[in-house]
């Protein structure tokens, strides 16, 4: 036997998740999209939390069509990433308006900047008074508000809330700075907003499991590597682009993995995990600091709380 075994498909006759709300984050390319074909075919309601309406639209076709038809509970939410006002106006529309309940929030989008192009990527957004590394508020800091803000849902309903990390999160040290003042294009950035998520993971996990009622509805969160896939959210001219699509897996490939920890019984009561595909592994050194981790915890909180009331 190899050193490598092959995660298997989902088997899709095994599982039914209609009635279930799924919102699933970048859902409109890449590995959002083949994670949304596999839980639509299972007849999940999923929302498409996208900013480009035209691409999810046509995301939720594939999707439909992937389900032979039959689930047409594919619905498009616009979410921003780089704004926290979209952020908060959408928690806002699925809670208050639609009225809808999260039983999977899946904190898929992000960008990966490999080298400094300053023509095409701004490495600074602003919101309002404050301003965010680009690579951490759409990779970390805009899913911790989204999962802030429908925290109570998310707890309600029991929820498994999964933050799509990397293994590249053990790349190098850490700052809190990078939140704020970092004006960095480089891939070190992007590794260091994965371990935010690490920390954000591991720290959200405690605050859960922190209340002394055993019957209080508690909802999951983990992290999850789910491989080194050809991703669209990285560009390389050609012929670089050719050879990196046949090198690494494919984003098809690497939603199997996502998904199952999503829907399978035996993960239903795992929390405050790192997983390496479907494996509960370590992840870094580093990211078991918990003064580190609280310390981002707070940090976060005190730059999101304009958005939370």
């Amino acid at each position: 036997m190899g050193l490598f075994t092959p995660t298997k498909d989902i088997e899709y006759d095994k599982y039914d998740l209609k009635g279930k709300v799924v919102i699933i984050t970048g859902s409109n390319a890449g590995l959002g999209k083949e994670i949304a074909k596999k839980i639509g075919k299972l007849g999940a309601h999923i929302i498409f939390a996208c900013r480009n309406e035209a691409k999810a639209k046509e995301a939720i076709k594939e999707v439909f069509e992937f389900s032979n038809g039959e689930n047409d509970k594919l619905e498009f939410m616009k979410l921003d990433l780089l704004s926290l006002g979209s952020i908060k106006e959408f928690a806002n529309q699925f809670q208050n308006v639609k009225k809808l309940k999260c039983d999977i929030l899946i904190n898929n989008a992000g960008i990966m900047w490999l080298w400094e192009d300053k023509k095409w990527n701004n490495p600074i957004t602003k919101n309002g008074g404050n301003q965010f590394n680009t690579q951490f508020l759409a990779n970390y800091l805009g899913h911790f508000l989204l999962t802030q803000l429908l925290f109570k849902n998310l707890m309600e309903n029991q929820a498994r809330i999964l933050n799509i990390s990397s293994s590249v999160h053990s790349l190098g040290g850490f700052s809190l700075e990078n939140l704020i003042n970092d004006t960095s294009y480089t891939f070190q950035t992007y590794c260091q907003s994965k371990l935010a998520q690490i920390y954000s993971t591991y720290y959200l996990d405690s605050l859960i499991n922190n209340n002394e009622n055993e019957n209080i509805n508690k909802a999951t969160i983990n992290a999850i590597h789910p491989g080194i896939f050809a991703s669209e959210i990285v560009n390389l001219p050609f012929p670089l682009d050719r050879l990196y699509h046949k090198v690494f897996k494919s984003a098809e490939y690497c939603a199997r993995a996502i998904v199952k920890c999503a829907i399978e019984n035996q993960y239903q009561s795992i929390s405050g995990k790192y997983f390496d595909d479907t494996k509960i592994i370590n992840s870094s050194s580093l990211s078991y600091n918990k003064e580190i981790g609280k310390q981002l915890y707070d940090q976060s909180m005190d730059l999101i709380k304009d958005y939370l009331n």
